[in-house]
């Protein structure tokens, strides 16, 4: 069986200063990671190779706190860690990079660089519009990140990872988790889609055979058509009914039996009766629209935005965010009604402005708007 990651070395000091530039992009200018960036490169990447000699891991406590998700009002525990816990989790990603090339499926999106919310998209809105597909499930698995096995986790990484420092840098960070994998943790969701990389092959995989009639040969007929991932919600779709149930069947069997994790309760619904509302989209078979959720705090921030004479840096941001859904949907009145065009690119006018004067995690500017 082939291993990966056999020829990194995480104590060097090409790889840490890798890893240093990777984490200080986008972070150098926050408040909380101040102290951090004072500590020199040199007395760093000395305590990472002490900790790895040593096999002691040394890290102040994960703080933990709930947050409520504005959009369904789901609940879900976070986990804030140190600064020197959050790049010990670059170092373990930029190493695992072959290996994660080489495990994580094409349509496995959420935390892969190329592979989010636009590729979803695109490939969920060709389905849908696909004549030959008829019928589809979405399966959610139950509290997952919490359910995550660490045991079988540590298993496939000692298994496919021939680096003992690598495979016990991830150990000991996982272990400082309070359960399964911490919802917050850069190093978590990779190694959440990571986990789910064998499901998902194994869904791929699943087929069936017609016995031929009248002398004709046996004929091998896929369950699914296609599966995406998008973190732990999957998105199956087919063209008959019967054999996208016995798939689903065989794949909660699969990630109860094998990963220890269970799936919520699902149903087959029909393209033409039932959109796929998935990935903040809402998929049918003419069109793509918003998520009513998302469109109704997307229209709530730019009414707000319109009906100000200024637009703090906060509110361009969400405004900047949100025009990313609004240009591929169908929307269009909408877009040319409140002339969101020309908010965006003042809205992009007022966040370079603020970076310029100390980014949005100095000093709140607040800079005039059209």
């Amino acid at each position: 069986m082939r291993t990966y990651c056999k020829e990194v070395n995480i104590t060097s000091d090409e790889h840490l200063d890798y890893a240093y530039e990777e984490f200080s992009r986008g972070n150098r200018t926050r408040e909380e990671f101040r102290d951090f960036f004072r500590i020199t490169k040199d007395n760093l990447f000395e305590w990472v190779r002490s900790t790895v000699a040593d096999r002691n891991l040394v890290l102040p406590p994960i703080t933990y706190f709930w947050r409520v998700e504005p959009t369904n009002g789901k609940k879900r525990l976070i986990g804030r860690a140190s600064a020197k816990q959050q790049f010990l989790d670059y170092v373990c990603v930029t190493a695992l990079s072959d290996l994660f090339e080489a495990k994580v499926g094409y349509h496995q999106c959420a935390s892969v660089r190329g592979k989010g919310q636009k590729h979803a998209r695109r490939y969920i809105q060709k389905w849908v519009r696909d004549p030959k597909e008829t019928v589809y499930a979405k399966l959610d698995i139950t509290k997952y990140y919490p359910s995550v096995d660490r045991d079988v986790l540590f298993r496939m990484l000692e298994r496919d990872v021939r680096n003992a420092d690598l495979v016990w840098l991830i150990e000991a960070l996982v272990s400082t988790h309070r359960v399964g994998l911490n919802i917050g943790s850069y190093l978590s969701q990779y190694l959440a889609n990571y986990y789910l990389s064998g499901a998902y092959a194994y869904a791929c995989s699943l087929f069936r055979v017609r016995k031929g009639r009248r002398g004709r040969p046996d004929k091998r007929e896929k369950l699914v058509d296609h599966v995406l991932t998008y973190m732990d919600d999957w998105l199956l779709v087919g063209h008959d009914k019967a054999n996208l149930k016995s798939a689903i069947r065989k794949v909660a069997k699969y990630l109860k039996s094998v990963l220890h994790v269970c799936i919520k309760p699902w149903k087959v619904c029909h393209l033409d009766c039932e959109p796929v509302d998935m990935c903040g989209y809402v998929f049918r078979r003419t069109r793509t629209t918003i998520r009513a959720g998302i469109f109704r705090r997307a229209r709530r921030a730019i009414m707000r935005a319109r009906r100000s004479r200024c637009v703090t840096p906060h509110i361009a941001a969400r405004i900047v965010s949100y025009w990313g859904y609004f240009k591929v949907t169908a929307c269009r009145s909408f877009r040319d009604r409140h002339q969101l065009g020309a908010l965006v690119a003042e809205c992009r006018r007022v966040i370079s402005a603020s970076a310029k004067n100390g980014g949005f995690h100095g000093q709140d500017h607040q800079l005039g708007a059209a």
